[in-house]
């Protein structure tokens, strides 16, 4: 995979809690360094690779962003080879309720109806569509939830 050029923002969200600048050429994206360390945590479980753990120390590190796609593009490679797709980025309580219409109340109590969805490639998410004529929708937002009814 072409790596592309990662610039870090120390103190985006105040001090200690910046972000990963990850630059395209039609632009540039982010990924916080608390987001980077759970997935990374998240991957080596789910491959049993322990060794590519970030550890606390490397937090807002390149070292840790350099784990977490060295487990990002071993799950490329397994998904290339087998169709593997990791569950990393799903949300546990939604997971068997795809294609359901769901009703949530989410940490911050918020209540809210979606149908679950669930995004394609080697790390989906589960996608919050708003009914059963929509195409699409953002991902699934405010998890653990305080409760989960199927509707």
């Amino acid at each position: 995979m072409k790596k592309n050029k990662v610039t870090i923002n120390p103190d985006y969200f105040g001090p200690g809690n910046g972000l990963y600048v990850i630059h395209f050429e039609e632009g540039c994206t982010t990924l916080g360094f608390d987001r980077v360390m759970q997935l990374g945590n998240l991957l080596a479980a789910e491959l049993d690779r322990w060794d590519l753990t970030p550890l606390p120390a490397e937090r807002g590190t390149m070292k840790a962003y350099e784990k977490y796609r060295m487990l990002s593009d071993l799950v490329f490679r397994k998904h290339q080879q087998n169709g593997y797709r990791s569950k990393a980025e799903l949300t546990p309580q939604l997971i068997g309720l795809e294609g359901k219409q769901v009703e949530v109340v989410d940490c911050y109590g918020e209540k809210r109806r979606f149908v679950v969805g669930k995004s394609t490639g080697w790390i989906p998410c589960h996608l919050e569509i708003p009914s059963r004529r929509s195409s699409g929708g953002p991902a699934v937002m405010g998890s653990p939830f305080q409760s989960v009814r199927v509707v």
